[in-house]
Formats: structure tokens, sequence, C-alpha cells
């Protein structure tokens, strides 16, 4: 992390040493270039400085999956009635096997843990962490992405601090002048372009996204409790669609209410 932070900010200085030195003379790629870079790489690299890497890697991972629609509550429904019936049948072994065959995940988890024979409540309490655990990260994701919105304008701002500079410099050049007020003018522009209509947009996506999960994560745990009980799988499946057909804004997830909770101690701890 301490070798991360020396190289953004190495980083972050070239680029403005860059923005005070390279030369435009006129409006064009050149002149375009140069404001991203100020926006686009001093964004990037002040996001470095706060956050981990791995950090930023994983929003990417959120960002791609938050396009993948109400599908996956479907499969997921799907996939915990097929398990119940294998359940319904005392066959444990089978049960198992089907578990292994599962990709990584909270159903994947609960399965090994009935197959283990694991108590109620020991179950119910690993599968609740593991979800708390998985809407941290999404509170992470979302929190970069409101970072990187408010630092996109900022950096923009400075570009244009920048140029302006420049443009003093070259006063009595009308070329000169010309060129470095361009970048001076979209570098604010490119600044609150990226902010309003990539990042801010794509924080709200993964908001939508999460809330959508946090209900699939109940979804999971419900139906996992049910084949612990050997509930009938049609009744199960009425169910969890019933559960996964109220609104989310209107759905008093305990997850949702538990992460601010989590959040209000370890302040108070502090």
């Amino acid at each position: 992390m301490i070798g991360q932070t020396i190289i953004s900010l190495l980083i972050l200085i070239t680029i403005f040493f860059l923005a005070f030195n390279l030369g435009v003379k006129e409006l064009g790629i050149a002149s375009n270039l140069n404001a991203l870079m100020i926006v686009l790489g001093g964004t990037i690299c002040a996001t470095l400085l706060a956050y981990p890497g791995k950090k930023l890697v994983m929003t990417s991972r959120f960002i791609k999956k938050s396009f993948a629609g109400r599908g996956e509550i479907d499969s997921t429904i799907s996939t915990l009635v097929h398990l119940a019936r294998i359940n319904k049948k005392n066959d444990i072994r089978l049960l198992e096997q089907e578990g292994q065959n599962l990709s990584a995940g909270l159903i994947k988890t609960g399965i090994e843990l009935i197959s283990y024979r694991f108590t109620r409540e020991n179950i119910e309490q690993i599968l609740h962490k593991e979800a708390l655990l998985h809407c941290s990260r999404y509170e992470t994701a979302h929190k970069i992405l409101c970072s990187m919105a408010r630092l996109a304008p900022a950096m923009g701002l400075a570009g244009t601090i920048v140029n302006l500079i420049r443009v003093y410099e070259h006063i009595s050049n009308p070329q000169d002048l010309m060129g470095y007020m361009a970048i001076a003018l979209l570098s604010t522009f490119y600044g609150v372009v990226l902010a309003n209509v990539c990042f801010v947009p794509l924080s709200n996506k993964l908001r939508e996204f999460m809330d959508q999960d946090i209900l699939r994560m109940d979804i999971i745990r419900e139906g996992i409790m049910d084949i612990y009980d050997h509930e009938h799988p049609q009744a199960m499946q009425y169910k969890m669609e019933t559960l996964a057909g109220i609104a989310t804004n209107f759905y008093p997830s305990p997850l949702r209410l538990a992460v601010p909770a989590r959040a209000n101690q370890s302040q108070g701890k502090g």
C-alpha cells in the first residue's frame, strides 16, 4: 500500500509537471489529450492514493456485474427449488454432490453447512456474516465511485488553473494564447462530464444493483433455512417469488439495517 501511494503520488506530480511544460499552440487532438491527461489521470491517481488497487479492481468487477439484470434472482430461486427437491428425498449425499457442482457463493456455503450437519442457529449466523461481508464490499465500491465523482471536477478545475497560468505566460502571443485557453476550458468540461455522465450514473447503477443483490442474499438465506427445515419445494418457490416481487425500496432488509448499525458501532469504539 505504501509503494502504491508513492507511485500514485509520483505519477500525479508528473502529470501536472507535463501539463505545465507541454506546448500546445492550437485547438485539436493535442489539447484534448492534455486536458484528458489532467482530469482522468489525476482522478485515477488521486483515487489510488486513497484506496488500494485491488479495491478499484473489485469495483470494476461490481460495475460489470451490475449490468446483469434481474435474471440472477430468477436463476437463484430455480437453483434453491432444485436443491430443495433433492433434499426432500432425504439424500444428503446427493445434496452434497450438487453443492460441490455449484459456483462459489452463498448458496454453495449454505449447502455445505447443511451437508456437514451444522445446527440451524450456526448456519443462520454464518450466512448472515457472509452476506454482511459481501455488503461491506459493495459499500466500499460505491464510496470509491462517489469519491471519483467528487475528484473529477476538482481535477478539471486544477487543469483550468494550470492552463490559465500558461495563458498569462503567453499573453503576448495570440496563437499560443488560444491553445492554452482551449485546454483550460476543456479541463473543466471533461471534469464535469466525467463526474456527471460517468461516475455519478455508475454509482447509482451500483447502488441499485446492491439493493437487488441484498434482496437476492436474503432470498438465499430464507431458501437455505427452508431446505434445512425440509420445506416443500413448491411452498418454498411461492415464498421466494413473493419475496422477490416486493419492491426493494420498501423491503426492510436485515442486511440493509445491519450495515449502518455496524458502522455506528465502529465509530463509537473510535
